[in-house]
C-alpha cells in the first residue's frame, strides 16, 4: 500500500514542491493544501496577500478557518505523514490538529520565525504582550511536534532562545536549481544587452524591498560611488521600499541606479546572472531570524555576495565560513563601498570569490544535495 502524505502551506514555490515530492517514496500519494498555483494533487486554500501586515493577518485567519473546516469534513481520510510549512505560522497549530485527527507524525518547517518577527517590527506594548502569550503557546506545543526543521543554525538557536524547554531542531538549507541558475557571460546574456549592462560592473539587488531589508544603506553607497561611471546598481523586485529607490533615481542628475519590477520566471536566470556582485540586505536587529533565499540564487550564478548583516546570523556565517564575499556588520556606508571597490579593482579577488560561490552552491545547496537530507528525514518517519 502506497504511503499518503499531506503537505500544508498557504504559500509554496514550485521548486520546494519538487524537492519534497522527489524526496518522498516512489508511488506515494501526496496531497498539497495551498493557495499557490503549483503542480500536483492540489487542494486549493485561500491565497496569501503579503502587501501589508494587516493583509497578512487576514490571510492567516482565512487559512485557519479553511483548515478547521477541511479537517472537520475529511476525518475519514488516512495519512501517514503531515508536513507543514510556517507560511502562515498558524500551521504549527494546524499541524498538531492534523496529527491528532490522522494519528500521523507531524514535521514542521519553521521557515518564518514568529512571533519574533512581529515583536521586532512592531514596537508596541500591546503587541509585545500578545507576543509573550504566543511564546508561551510555542513553549507548550513545539515539543509535541515530531520534528521541527528550519533553514539555518542561527535561526534554530533563535527558535530555542524564546521557548522554555529547548527542542531538537534539524537544519535543512534552502535548495537552488544549479542547472537553471548558473553563470552566463554578459556578451551572451540577452538581459544585459537589453538593459545596457554589458560594459558595466553590476552591483545587483534582486528580491523583496521590504521593511526587513536595509535598502537605505545600498542607496547611500550608490550615491557615494556615482563618480565611477563603470559601477551600476541594479535593483530588481518589489516591496515597501521600492519607492525609496525610485526617489533616489529621480534625485540624481545622472543616475547610476537601474530599477525594475520582479522579472518573469523565464527571464530570472538571465537577470540573476547579470550581476558582478550581489548584495543581500537584512535589518541588523532582525538578521538572526532569517536566511534570505536569494543568496543561493546569486551564488549559483557564481556571484560574490556582500551581506548587510549582523555579527552572528546565518548569512554572516555562510559568507565568512565559506569565503564567498564580505559581511558588512557595522551598517557603515564606508565599509560597504570598500567591499564593492575591492571587488571592482581586484579582478583576481573577484574571480576567486566567483569560483568559490559556484562550487559551494553545487556541493551544499543544489537540489540533489538537499533532497538527500529530506529523503533521510522522510525515511525515518515513514
Amino acid at each position: 500500500m502506497s504511503k499518503r502524505i499531506l503537505i500544508v502551506s498557504q504559500v509554496i514555490p514550485q521548486w520546494y514542491v519538487n524537492v519534497l515530492t522527489d524526496s518522498l517514496p516512489e508511488g506515494a500519494h501526496i496531497d498539497i493544501i495551498t493557495g499557490s498555483e503549483v503542480e500536483g494533487n492540489v487542494i486549493p486554500s485561500p491565497k496569501h496577500d503579503p502587501n501589508s501586515f494587516v493583509s497578512r493577518l487576514k490571510c492567516w485567519w482565512q487559512h485557519l478557518r479553511f483548515m478547521k473546516k477541511w479537517i472537520k469534513n475529511n476525518k475519514d481520510k488516512h495519512y501517514d505523514l503531515i508536513f507543514a510549512v510556517s507560511n502562515p505560522p498558524v500551521n504549527s497549530y494546524v499541524g498538531l490538529k492534523l496529527k491528532k485527527v490522522f494519528k500521523a507524525p507531524f514535521l514542521y518547517m519553521n521557515w518564518d520565525i514568529y512571533p519574533q518577527c512581529i515583536d521586532y517590527m512592531i514596537k508596541n506594548p500591546l503587541v509585545h504582550i500578545g507576543c509573550k502569550f504566543w511564546h508561551r503557546w510555542n513553549s507548550k506545543n513545539y515539543k509535541k511536534i515530531d520534528k521541527m526543521l528550519t533553514i539555518g543554525n542561527v535561526v534554530a538557536e533563535s527558535i530555542n532562545n524564546d521557548i522554555k524547554n529547548k527542542i531538537d531542531i534539524d537544519v535543512i538549507p534552502i535548495a537552488v536549481d544549479t542547472n537553471r541558475l548558473k553563470p552566463i557571460d554578459k556578451a551572451e546574456n540577452p538581459f544585459c544587452e537589453k538593459h545596457g549592462l554589458k560594459d558595466k560592473f553590476v552591483v545587483l539587488y534582486s528580491g523583496k524591498m521590504g521593511y526587513g531589508h536595509n535598502i537605505e544603506l545600498i542607496l547611500a553607497a550608490a550615491e557615494r560611488l556615482k563618480k565611477n561611471k563603470d559601477i551600476l546598481f541594479m535593483f530588481i523586485g518589489e516591496g515597501q521600499k521600492y519607492e525609496l529607490v525610485k526617489k533616489a533615481i529621480k534625485n540624481q542628475k545622472e543616475s547610476n541606479i537601474n530599477l525594475l519590477p520582479f522579472q518573469p520566471e523565464d527571464i530570472l536566470p538571465f537577470s540573476m546572472a547579470s550581476g558582478d556582485v550581489g548584495i543581500v540586505a537584512e535589518e541588523k536587529e532582525m538578521a538572526h531570524l532569517f536566511m534570505p533565499s536569494k543568496t543561493y540564487s546569486m551564488t549559483a550564478c557564481a556571484m560574490p555576495v556582500i551581506g548587510l548583516c549582523s555579527e552572528n546570523d546565518d548569512l554572516q556565517r555562510l559568507i565568512e565560513n565559506n569565503e564567498l564575499g564580505f559581511a558588512v556588520k557595522d551598517e557603515n556606508v564606508d565599509t560597504l563601498c570598500e567591499a564593492i571597490e575591492k571587488l571592482y579593482n581586484e579582478k583576481e579577488t573577484l574571480n576567486r570569490y566567483k569560483e568559490r560561490a559556484r562550487k559551494c552552491t553545487e556541493e551544499k545547496f543544489a537540489f540533489s544535495v538537499v533532497e538527500e537530507n529530506y529523503k533521510a528525514l522522510f525515511e525515518k518517519y515513514l
